[in-house]
């Protein structure tokens, strides 16, 4: 359960990478990847809540997400590296 769900988070890490994207970019672009949309949400509240990326905007609006630089880099050939509290 957790490989599949980091492997998700390291493609939509990546999706992030270049900059913020809206909810509706991302899920675009995951579907392709998990299939459904309720794996992309809890995905994206899981990230959100272990700090992995950040939501610019109020709570409920349509606010786009970004990195948290803090907490996710990447190397000069594009490999992810979380830190993990």
């Amino acid at each position: 359960m957790l490989d599949e769900k980091m492997k998700y988070a390291e493609i939509l890490l990546a999706e992030l990478k270049d900059g913020p994207l809206s909810w509706s970019h991302l899920e675009k672009k995951m579907i392709r990847h998990c299939g459904s949309h309720w794996k992309f949400t809890v995905l994206i509240r899981w990230l959100l809540e272990k700090g992995y990326i950040i939501k610019e905007g109020a709570k409920g609006s349509r606010g786009s997400y970004r990195l948290n630089y803090n907490k996710v880099t990447f190397d000069e050939s594009g490999k992810i590296s979380i830190k993990i509290p």
